[in-house]
């Protein structure tokens, strides 16, 4: 009997690891990150902004649009289903990929590589280290540096004063 007992004690404990992995998520589905807060994975079901010098620690996935405050901060990748704004001095550590255009801020960095589905302006002093392919124009704003290869479908690049690429492809 109290082999029994052990063995359904122990059935019970890897039944409620199973149900609690199952409702475990390590992201958070969410529209809006209020300014200044900080907030883990966002799996966004839509649009997803978040408010000035706020921080993500990890990724942003959207299903529409993704919009960062000025300062803000996404230590991973960014993923939008549509446009991707960023504002003055919003950095995000990793790669950023959105379908339609994408436009950043002065004084905002991109860690990664730079995938865009329309067209891609920088604002003024801005920094991308990895590769940028754009399917519509690039207009890179005074100051700002790719440093890695850069591609417009259009052919269409226009250079700010004093801004430049590592190679154009």
């Amino acid at each position: 009997m109290r082999k029994l007992n052990q063995k359904l004690g122990m059935i019970m404990v890897v039944l409620l690891f199973l149900v609690g992995s199952v409702y475990s998520l390590d992201y958070t589905d969410t529209t809006t990150l209020a300014a200044g807060l900080t907030i883990g994975n966002i799996k966004s079901s839509a649009a997803f902004t978040a408010g000035a010098t706020s921080t993500v620690n990890g990724y942003v996935t959207a299903v529409a649009a993704v919009t960062l405050g000025a300062g803000s901060l996404v230590t991973g990748t960014v993923t939008a289903g549509a446009a991707f704004t960023s504002g003055d001095g919003a950095k995000v550590n990793g790669n950023v990929s959105c379908k339609a255009g994408f436009t950043s801020g002065a004084n905002s960095s991109i860690g990664g590589d730079l995938k865009v589905g329309a067209d891609f302006t920088s604002g003024a002093d801005s920094v991308i280290t990895g590769n940028v392919n754009v399917h519509g124009d690039i207009t890179l704003g005074a100051g700002s540096k790719i440093i890695g290869t850069v591609h417009s479908d259009t052919g269409v690049i226009t250079f700010g004063a004093g801004s430049t690429v590592g190679k154009v492809i």
